[in-house]
């Protein structure tokens, strides 16, 4: 029986209560450490689901022989985007996800002060709102959620979404609708327009994370001591403690209805 596959780079970014909830669906789940030497998956066909996870690696770091794990992450990334078999990125794996699909994978900025100043970085790291603008508030994917749910967000890049390749002779001019490019952006923040995307059918990237724990949020605190302090300045580490104390009641049911919702529009129960 196929199964689902999570590839985890680092010790303390697990899937969280991605594995309850595939496991009470009575789908088989198998994680493979990569940061210990587990192999990539190489055969789509044999992938129920696969889940690709965060770190503090980038696609940046393509080819470098301290990860060498991520160019075999892409490569099945290209060939499930190809099948449009079922992938959910989150954090690096929505951006190795992206990268994979032909889009762009970036640093997060805003523009500098003035005409001709450096780009300004805007990292993401705590808690925060976010926007779900897809039109009408049909997609399924989104059921249950609403404007200004809080989520836990850790992450320096962006993205564009992902493109359908653009129909050979595809007629143009006015009054003639432009070709599909099969995405829909499904969540923004106010710092970070493309942080969610579907692309195709069965292709979803999450920049933020929904799927964590408390004692997960304590791990990334304990092990990103710098960027926290970086992004956060002193007391960062603190404030993020109050604000999971604050949000993580309403977050973790509502990450539970997303993992659901991704499980049933998927079709892997």
């Amino acid at each position: 029986m196929s199964k689902a596959v999570v590839l985890q780079h680092v010790e303390f970014e697990g899937p969280g209560r991605i594995v309850d909830a595939l496991r009470d669906y009575g789908i088989p789940i198998e994680i493979r450490s990569l940061y210990r030497g587990d192999e990539v998956p190489t055969d789509p066909a044999d992938l129920r689901l696969l889940v690709v996870m965060g770190g503090p690696m980038g696609v940046a770091d393509l080819g470098s022989a301290k990860y060498p794990f991520l160019e075999k992450e892409v490569a099945l990334l290209k060939r499930m985007v190809e099948a449009d078999r079922p992938v959910l990125g989150i954090c690096l794996g929505a951006q190795l996800l992206a990268h994979a699909a032909g889009a762009k994978v970036y640093p997060n900025t805003r523009p500098g002060a003035t005409a001709g100043d450096a780009p300004i970085p805007v990292p993401e790291i705590g808690w925060g709102p976010v926007m779900f603008p897809f039109p009408g508030g049909t997609e399924p994917l989104l059921f249950g959620l609403h404007e200004g749910t809080p989520m836990f967000h850790w992450h320096y890049d962006t993205f564009d979404l992902p493109k359908l390749p653009s129909p050979a002779n595809a007629p143009s001019g006015p009054g003639i609708p432009p070709p599909p490019t099969g995405n829909a952006l499904l969540s923004s923040t106010r710092a970070c327009r493309n942080q969610a995307f579907r692309f195709k059918n069965r292709l979803v990237g999450f920049q933020y994370h929904f799927e964590m724990t408390p004692e997960a949020i304590e791990a990334m605190l304990e092990h990103g001591k710098a960027d926290v302090e970086k992004v956060l300045g002193t007391g960062g580490s603190e404030k993020i403690r109050s604000d999971t104390k604050k949000h993580y009641s309403e977050y973790e049911r509502l990450g539970n209805r997303l993992i659901r919702n991704l499980i049933t529009f998927m079709n892997l129960a």
